[in-house]
């Protein structure tokens, strides 16, 4: 049966009178997140990985081509991964996995959560999973970018492509919207009010997916949650670069930027290509996630991209 978050919407109305309207969001977030799910294919797992139990999404481990691995952003969730997911190739190996310290997975209050570190995660939760192919197509949005590209570095055999998204881990020539606050004093990830988190989301995307105020609110009221647990990682992966490593990265590289990016400026994508035999594409009028503002056409390039056909 298919159905769609407005009968999702229409069966909380049915069901959940008198609930806060917070648990009402959440509630709706979390059923139309496992309806993208269903729709990817996707199984719910755990594996324990350096003291953390981390969640992971897989499909189809026995295929015999290489996994493609989704790294999530700062403050996201392996789930946002899901919308692009459903649209790859249906044979495709996938895993999506939420990050240590992010998502349903678990977070150390004195645990290293640098890009370094995270890589060696995830090079471990691959290896725990236990894929048909040991190699992996790494794809990585913004701080999963740089994850992805610290793979490529720590743990080269076993990334066989590298994707790299409105990636953050290298400097940028020119100071982004988010940047400039942040030098200012101001760092729209740590809202203290729901006011705040909303002028932030504004910020995220230029084409947001639909998600009714009162669900966004929900998402809201997680991330001020989080807010304690996000400034101490923060504070591990920024102002930390890899400039002067890119040249060591040896497999084909596909850098794509969303050029109204107000996050990550776009011009980061031209210290990237210094990765060696590295290509460009910049979707326009596209934000800080493509995968999730035009999934459909993200996963088509990502596709030609693995498929050596673009």
């Amino acid at each position: 049966m298919k159905l769609s978050l407005k009968t999702l919407l229409l069966a909380a109305g049915l069901t959940t009178t008198g609930l806060a309207q917070a648990s009402l969001g959440a509630w709706v977030q979390d059923k139309a997140l496992g309806l993208e799910q269903f729709r990817a294919d996707l199984k719910t797992s755990s594996v324990n990985v350096d003291g953390h139990d981390v969640k992971v999404f897989t499909r189809k481990l026995d295929s015999s081509e290489p996994c493609i691995v989704m790294i999530h952003g700062f403050t996201a969730r392996g789930a946002h991964w899901f919308r692009m997911a459903q649209k790859m190739p249906a044979e495709r190996c996938i895993i999506s996995l939420d990050l240590p310290g992010f998502g349903d997975s678990s977070f150390i209050p004195t645990a290293a959560y640098d890009a370094a570190t995270q890589a060696d995660r995830v090079s471990a939760v691959i290896k725990a999973l236990k894929p048909k192919n040991p190699q992996v197509d790494v794809i990585g949005n913004s701080m999963g970018g740089f994850i992805s590209a610290e793979l490529a570095l720590r743990h080269p055999e076993q990334v066989h492509s590298l994707g790299l998204m409105n990636a953050s881990g290298v400097s940028s020539p020119t100071p982004s919207v988010l940047r400039q606050q942040i030098a200012a004093g101001k760092n729209g990830f740590f809202a203290k009010d729901i006011a705040g988190f909303h002028t932030f989301y504004a910020m995220t995307m230029s084409q947001p997916p639909f998600i009714p105020g009162f669900v966004l609110d929900a998402v809201g009221e997680q991330a001020i949650a989080r807010v304690p647990r996000h400034e101490y990682i923060f504070k591990q992966i920024s102002n930390v670069n890899l400039d002067d490593q890119l040249s060591k990265i040896k497999v084909p590289t596909l850098i794509i930027w969303g050029d109204e990016d107000k996050l990550l400026h776009i011009s980061m994508a031209s210290v990237w290509r210094k990765i060696p035999g590295s290509r460009v594409f910049v979707f326009k009028g596209i934000g800080h996630m493509p995968h999730l503002e035009r999934p459909s056409e993200s996963a088509e390039l990502y596709t030609q991209f693995l498929n050596k056909s673009l």
